[in-house]
């Protein structure tokens, strides 16, 4: 993995009206295979009215283009993986280089958001309001623009606070209702790494995202670990980002060449109970351990009538490591 050295000279900005240097921010991005939404992402990014100071960028090894055409972009830091690590090692890649470099906040997303040319600027302003009311700031998160259905929309970004939402639900309780553009943030317990503003005391603090989940849930464990230490994390619903990705639900069936994501997925899904059933406390995860089973069980069944008979092996072993722990990359993309 190549990584940059771990005492480069730091990023600095000077206010204009004050030799005090002002806040750095990095924009950090993870990018897999996607090197058209890749420039689309970074177009974006560049568009901001408050800008970055610096472009991270963290190729998870793609084989269209993407490593020739970020070392032709002087603005942007590359980073290029030996091989394909997965999103979970991306993320902590990224991370550890926006510190190492010396940045106050790092903005993090996936090479297909798309941030309107406002967002960075109301997370920075939404995390400068928040710590003069003294809230230790973990991380600040995004609307998404899909969301958008007219109305209020329900955010799946509490941990269940009974066991009937457990049982409901598994980790993921949606009791947070919210409006595109208008509102005040709004804390949470979780939520993917889409467009968030993290601090560098927090990510200080909480270490950086576990590289072993490889795929799916290695945000949900960091953002939990930040609680744990403390910071407060919360939606901005004035922050709105293009998602292509978007949405809170998998579909009940995935294509055939997508498999392998039924592992990481129900293995992950198993570990972050186990990880943070002190949190949800033993009645809770219980339920929630049971809501995850019950759910494979009906998908099971559905790629059965199917005769999609991968599927359900890959489903089972990925309920087998999830009980037993066993982390890591384990099945190959494609699968």
């Amino acid at each position: 993995m190549t990584l940059l050295s771990a005492s480069p000279a730091a990023v600095t900005r000077t206010s204009p009206t004050t030799s005090t240097p002002a806040v750095t921010v990095a924009a950090a991005v993870t990018t897999f295979n996607r090197l058209a939404s890749l420039e689309r992402c970074i177009d974006a990014i560049r568009a901001q009215d408050r800008p970055p100071d610096e472009i991270i960028v963290v190729n998870d090894c793609s084989k269209d283009g993407t490593r020739a055409w970020l070392d032709s972009q002087p603005d942007i830091v590359a980073l290029h993986q030996p091989a394909n690590c997965g999103a979970s090692a991306s993320f902590h890649t990224v991370l550890k280089a926006a510190c190492e470099r010396g940045h106050d906040f790092a903005w993090t997303m996936d090479d297909d958001v798309f941030a309107a040319p406002d967002a960075l600027r109301i997370l920075l302003e939404t995390a400068e309001e928040l710590a003069a009311r003294g809230i230790r700031v973990g991380g600040l998160t995004a609307y998404q623009a899909e969301w958008d259905v007219g109305g209020a929309t329900w955010v799946p970004w509490r941990l269940p606070s009974t066991i009937g939402r457990a049982l409901r639900y598994r980790y993921v309780s949606p009791e947070i209702s919210i409006r595109r553009g208008t509102g005040e943030p709004q804390e949470i317990d979780f939520y993917p790494f889409i467009s968030t503003l993290f601090t560098r005391d927090a990510l200080a603090a909480a270490g950086l995202p576990r590289s072993d989940f490889f795929y799916y849930g290695e945000d949900t464990d960091f953002t939990l670990r930040l609680a744990d230490h403390g910071f407060k994390s919360y939606i901005v619903p004035r922050c709105v980002v293009q998602h292509e990705g978007g949405g809170f639900m998998s579909p009940d069936l995935l294509p055939i060449k997508a498999n392998w994501r039924y592992y990481y997925m129900y293995r992950n899904q198993l570990a972050l109970v186990r990880l943070h059933r002190a949190r949800l406390g033993w009645p809770k995860a219980l339920a929630c351990d049971l809501r995850i089973l019950m759910g494979a069980a009906k998908r099971l069944v559905r790629e059965a009538r199917r005769a999609n008979f991968a599927a359900c092996r890959l489903t089972l072993l990925g309920l087998s490591d999830g009980l037993t722990g066993r982390m890591g990359k384990r099945i190959e993309p494609g699968s």
